[in-house]
């Protein structure tokens, strides 16, 4: 049993975008989102997988520029990034705590891209360089894949804040020791390692990983 003083635990910080619903959860609870602000340099490009007895587990590259073999059959694309999620609207300003979006759905890493493509080159400008970046989340796409449907979701680029107080990252956070693989070039990355599933290879351009 989870320890009920401890809200900084890691059962309590993991978002995700449900394909179902096109809606945002926070464990298994619905989360008024439109807003997410974005620490960059938690951005991480990976493997992921599920296993029914284990639970979840990740193999990350060591930066976001080079690519590492697929760990097996069973991994798929996956990332993992720190947000600060928000939802405004009229009079309601709701701000929740800092939350671990880190996934490896088709729908999620497709939508990681696209919103890391859209804030990217504006980041490296040196007016944002000490700042974080903020994204509206505009609804989510269906898309069939095979037999099944995903939903990707969709986000602008708002602007670039200075970092508030609450967006604490965890302490725990960073401990777990990375997996060690192999790197690869970017050309195999593109043609070995893709899954079953029709992921689009991921674009590792020298200059913009999104």
């Amino acid at each position: 049993m989870s320890n009920p003083f401890i809200v900084d635990s890691e059962d309590s910080v993991y978002i995700s975008h449900k394909a179902a619903t096109k809606s945002w959860y926070k464990n298994k609870e619905e989360l008024d989102v439109n807003y997410l602000m974005i620490d960059s340099a938690t951005m991480k490009f990976g493997w992921g997988k599920y296993d029914p007895a284990e639970g979840y587990s990740y193999v990350w590259q060591k930066d976001l520029f080079t690519p590492i073999d697929r760990p097996s059959d069973d991994h798929k694309k996956a990332f993992s990034v720190w947000v600060l999620p928000k939802y405004v609207d009229g009079d309601k300003n709701i701000e929740h705590a800092p939350c671990l979006w880190q996934r490896h759905s088709f729908g999620e890493y497709s939508g990681f891209q696209q919103m890391g493509a859209s804030f990217y080159e504006e980041s490296q400008k040196p007016e944002n360089q000490n700042k974080l970046p903020v994204v509206k989340w505009v609804g989510s796409e269906a898309l069939s894949i095979g037999m099944g449907t995903t939903a990707i979701p969709k986000f602008e680029l708002a602007a670039f804040k200075e970092r508030p107080d609450n967006f604490i990252i965890p302490s725990w956070y960073g401990t777990e020791e990375e997996t060690s693989v192999s790197p690869v070039s970017p050309k195999d990355a593109s043609s070995s390692d893709v899954s079953d599933t029709k992921e689009t290879p991921v674009s590792f351009n020298d200059e913009i990983p999104f």
